[in-house]
């Protein structure tokens, strides 16, 4: 881990093309996401942050279009860093890296305000090809697990009444990070009755797991983003 919570600012020229930041505190790590994106056409490294304060001073210097930053970071994680950011005059697209791939994880990034996330053990292309979408200025969904969400055609469109109004509202509490047992208590049902209505959510929105159920919902306009 690098201690000195320093940053590297690019000060000389850049040619045209998509401004990406790295924040990581490990600068062996940091130094080859570096040589893995310059390998892109259109993207640009114009810095590399360690540390959040570093990060942040890098944003107000360099004016970035995307910041990849790393979870963990030795004076906060991606939550508190987004944080900082959302008060920034100049507030770029946020995708987080994350070796934590379980849901709790994710969705604490998507509902600080990242623009996505995506787990370390994603291909070097898939990581390329988020920073660059995100860089275009296209949405990316909460967890960037790109192989199984990227490029899905929204669902529930034009057809809202898929899902019975109960369910969302087990939708809405899922977004807002709530067990199964704080919904069956807010909901005023038994545990298992919630569990199933969880199972028919994912079963008509054809996802995996509740974040992707979230993910998608919020896509698609069916329930308001976390606050």
């Amino acid at each position: 881990m690098n201690g000195s919570g320093g940053s590297h600012v690019s000060t000389r020229d850049v040619p045209a093309g998509i401004r990406v930041l790295v924040v990581d505190d490990h600068q062996m790590f940091a130094e080859s996401l570096v040589r893995l994106l310059s390998d892109e056409d259109e993207l640009n490294v114009v810095g590399v942050a360690h540390s959040i304060e570093a990060a942040i001073r890098a944003i107000e210097s360099v004016r970035p279009d995307v910041v990849l930053l790393d979870y963990r970071l030795p004076d906060g994680d991606a939550p508190d860093c987004l944080r900082r950011i959302s008060t920034l005059e100049h507030r770029p697209a946020v995708l987080v890296m994350t070796g934590l791939g379980d849901d709790a994880t994710l969705l604490q990034a998507h509902q600080a305000g990242c623009a996505g996330v995506i787990t370390k053990d994603r291909s070097a292309q898939e990581l390329a090809s988020a920073v660059v979408t995100l860089g275009r200025g296209q949405p990316l969904l909460a967890d960037s697990r790109l192989g199984r969400l990227a490029g899905r055609r929204p669902r529930w469109a034009f057809e809202d009444a898929m899902l019975t109004a109960r369910e969302r509202e087990v939708l809405v509490l899922l977004a807002a990070g709530r067990t199964t047992a704080q919904m069956a208590a807010a909901l005023n049902l038994r545990v298992n009755t919630v569990r199933n209505h969880v199972q028919r959510i994912l079963k008509k929105t054809g996802t995996a797991t509740r974040l992707e159920a979230v993910a998608v919902g919020i896509r698609d306009g069916i329930i308001p983003p976390p606050c």
